[in-house]
């Protein structure tokens, strides 16, 4: 199908400087005058989540579901064909308010950016249909929009990412004061075939244990019971300019630290800014059992995902 069908009138745009890395917030306002039924079609690539006046529509997920989006230089040579994205469908009506409200979406980086094979540069689209019964309205993406970068300073789709909350504004309400902001800069279509999103998307759903094993290295390791996709929450205690860093491993060595042959150069990082805040990584997830916290930071919970087949979502709990 084409973009229109989804989409209507509403432009691809992202951050006038953008590059593989730029992590972007764009904002956007909408009026309702009245709730009946409000529908939301969404797109941030790589990966994104998307705020309705501050409030998560898709927590713990990673959308849009892997494609191969559009044209790009392939590696081996293969002639390819057949370029489809799929397109998310959200019933937004419990997130709106009468009147002003505001979508936010945080994306960039994961397979559209990554170094592997890049597709193109970060960037998102959205369409806002307020449905009154006798007419729809629709509220889309366009240079209106407000976009600034966000707090992930650095990142690597199969590896790292690290959060520098200096850089944090709250910028996901719906009370925040985006006037100096730059406006979105329109970008490029994408030369693809838009699709509905038609299986299940990556997403939590296993609850594991977790222990204290001890002092490693460097920090305090801890033990998910089992070799696991997903990543910890953590509550972040540390000084203002203090590092936070997690390392994960599948495997321990002969003195219970972590086996660094099976390290994978994963890791997470966390940046403060004086504030105790829960946090945890937004566009990556990690292959371990054990992992390391070095610095001022406690586990929360563990969240473990389930890649393409995951619906419900599972924590566990530290007492």
């Amino acid at each position: 199908m084409k973009k229109e069908v989804f989409f209507k009138n509403a432009d691809w745009v992202g951050a006038p400087e953008r590059n593989e890395k730029t992590f972007s917030v764009l904002r956007g306002r909408f009026t309702v005058r009245e709730i009946k039924k409000v529908s939301l079609r969404v797109l941030g690539l790589g990966f994104f989540k998307c705020y309705i006046n501050g409030r998560c529509i898709n927590p713990d997920t990673f959308l849009p579901l892997s494609s191969d989006f559009e044209p790009s230089c392939d590696p081996i040579d293969e002639v390819l064909s057949g370029h489809r994205i799929y397109v998310p469908y959200f019933d937004i009506t419990p997130f709106v308010v009468l009147g002003e409200n505001v979508i936010s979406i945080h994306f960039g980086g994961g397979w559209y950016t990554h170094k592997c094979r890049v597709f193109g540069l970060p960037k998102a689209i959205y369409c806002i249909s307020v449905d009154y019964g006798s007419e729809t309205e629709n509220f889309v993406s366009n240079e209106e929009c407000k976009i600034s970068n966000g707090y992930i300073e650095n990142y690597d789709f199969l590896t790292f990412e690290t959060q520098n909350y200096e850089r944090w504004e709250s910028c996901l309400d719906a009370d925040f004061d985006d006037t100096a902001w730059a406006n979105a800069v329109k970008t490029e279509e994408l030369d693809t075939e838009y699709c509905e999103t038609d299986c299940p998307h990556d997403a939590l759903i296993e609850e594991l244990s977790l222990k204290k094993v001890g002092n490693g290295e460097q920090g305090v390791i801890y033990d998910c019971g089992q070799n696991t996709v997903g990543y910890p929450v953590l509550k972040l205690s540390a000084k203002a300019g203090d590092t936070v860093r997690v390392l994960f491993s599948e495997e321990l060595s002969k003195n219970n630290t972590l086996d660094m042959t099976h390290h994978h150069r994963q890791k997470f990082t966390a940046i403060s800014d004086g504030t105790e805040r829960v946090v945890q990584p937004e566009f990556i997830w990690y292959g371990f059992r054990y992992f390391e916290i070095i610095g001022d930071a406690t586990p929360v919970c563990i969240k473990a995902l389930s890649l393409g087949t995951g619906m419900a979502i599972g924590l566990i709990l530290i007492a």
